[in-house]
C-alpha cells in the first residue's frame, strides 16, 4: 500500500517548485522582453500568486459543478480532464495577459505570446521538476 505525501512534503515541493521556477524564468523573460530582471521577476511572482489562488478557486468550483451534475473527481475520464485543464488555463490567461500587457507596457499580441511562452515553459518544467522531486523525495511504502 502507498501513502500520500504529507502536508510538510507538499509545502517543501511547492516552495522548491516556485523558487526554482522563478530563478529559471525571470532571466529568460528579462532577456526575451528587454525588461529588467526586477520587473520580470516581480511579474512572475505576481503571476505565480494569481495561479495559486486561481488553482484553489477554480478546482473548488469545478468540483462542485461536476458533483452537481452527477460526476466526481474519482470517476473523471480523459475528456473531462482535458476540459478541466483547458478551462483552468483559459481563466489563467484571461487574468494574466492584461496584467502582462500593463506591467511591461506591451501590446496584447506580445502579451499573449509571452504568456504562451510561460505556459509552455511551466508545462515542461512541471514534468521535469516532479520527476526529479520524486527521485530525491520518494514516497515510502506503508503496510
Amino acid at each position: 500500500m502507498k501513502t500520500l505525501r504529507t502536508f510538510r512534503d507538499r509545502l517543501r515541493s511547492i516552495l522548491l517548485f516556485e523558487t526554482i521556477g522563478l530563478i529559471l524564468v525571470s532571466p529568460l523573460a528579462s532577456w526575451i522582453t528587454g525588461h529588467s530582471m526586477g520587473e520580470t521577476g516581480l511579474l512572475v511572482v505576481v503571476i505565480s500568486i494569481i495561479a495559486m489562488v486561481w488553482n484553489g478557486l477554480f478546482n473548488h468550483g469545478f468540483d462542485r459543478i461536476e458533483l452537481a451534475y452527477g460526476g466526481h473527481l474519482s470517476t473523471r475520464g480523459w475528456p473531462m480532464r482535458f476540459l478541466h485543464a483547458a478551462l483552468f488555463e483559459l481563466g489563467l490567461v484571461m487574468a494574466t495577459v492584461p496584467l502582462i500587457a500593463w506591467w511591461l507596457k506591451m501590446g496584447w499580441l506580445d502579451a499573449v505570446l509571452l504568456d504562451a511562452g510561460f505556459i509552455v515553459f511551466y508545462l515542461l518544467y512541471t514534468v521535469v521538476f516532479n520527476r526529479v522531486y520524486d527521485h530525491f523525495y520518494p514516497l515510502q511504502s506503508v503496510r
